[in-house]
């Protein structure tokens, strides 16, 4: 694919809904269509992405790049078993709080890297809008539960404010007797196109043995639903002819709803 990248920033108000998780096998599911394709992990917090991987990359990553310690070829980390590229979070042992322009020279230079696709796995939180015009999307990661899905509603205001792409994407769905119903969660949002993500054993296999679950089992319903979502950006960067688009837009024409209760009923 020639031409810039295409930057898509996964966020969520609230840590805990499987950003980290979702991002990973997205990427992943890129990669297999060959993409090449970057993961940079910003949640300075956690910084999870190399654990969640199994391995250990080197000392200096994401900190050190946004410090001008370092350039971002230097920290950049191929995780061979799917050729992913990877720039590694580095925990900050405190709360950081970086200067603007310091993170938009960051994100000017990602902006012309070498990728197709670019997946930034963010901390919890809204981001500075100084940064917002190098995204392409923004995937917003909520769970159905009231907390998570009222703090996703104002990331989703946040993005309409400031003009950015975005997609709802509801993660572990089927996994709580007490998830939001289609009324509750109508109220919240209104009238969104959704993208659902089912609650899968196949998550507790892939942390236990460090291995995306997109690569574990690729037609597992997690699996499946994060193809559904490859493909998708996968449209927007003109991948398909006009046929296929049409094919795609009539295989998700269920509503969110629909697909949720296909998901729960198994």
């Amino acid at each position: 694919m020639a031409g810039k990248p295409y930057l898509i920033l996964f966020a969520s108000q609230k840590g805990g809904v499987g950003k980290t998780t979702v991002s990973l096998n997205l990427a992943c599911a890129l990669v297999m269509r060959k993409y090449k394709v970057l993961l940079v992990d910003t949640d300075i917090e956690s910084a999870s992405m190399s654990e969640q991987l199994g391995v250990k990359a080197d000392s200096k990553g994401y900190l050190d790049v946004l410090g001008g310690k370092v350039e971002i070829d230097e920290v950049l980390f191929a995780y061979e078993p799917v050729d992913l590229y990877l720039i590694p979070g580095t925990p900050a042992e405190e709360r950081l709080m970086q200067k603007p322009e310091i993170i938009e020279k960051f994100y000017s230079k990602l902006s012309h890297a070498d990728f197709d696709f670019i997946i930034i796995d963010s901390p919890p939180g809204l981001f500075p809008s100084e940064i917002s015009r190098y995204f392409n999307d923004v995937a917003i990661l909520t769970t159905p539960d009231s907390v998570a899905s009222s703090g996703s509603a104002k990331m989703a205001k946040y993005c309409d404010k400031h003009k950015i792409s975005h997609k709802l994407i509801i993660n572990r769905m089927g996994y709580s007797k007490f998830d939001l119903e289609k009324d509750e969660v109508e109220k919240i949002y209104g009238d969104v196109a959704f993208i659902a993500i089912p609650e899968d054993k196949i998550i507790a296999e892939s942390v236990r043995k460090h291995k995306p679950a997109y690569v574990i089992d690729r037609s597992s319903d997690f699996s499946v639903a994060v193809e559904e979502l490859a493909r998708d950006y996968a449209l927007k960067v003109g991948e398909s002819d006009e046929d296929r688009k049409m094919e795609f837009e009539r295989d998700t024409k269920p509503s969110f709803f629909g697909k949720f209760f296909g998901w729960v009923s198994k």
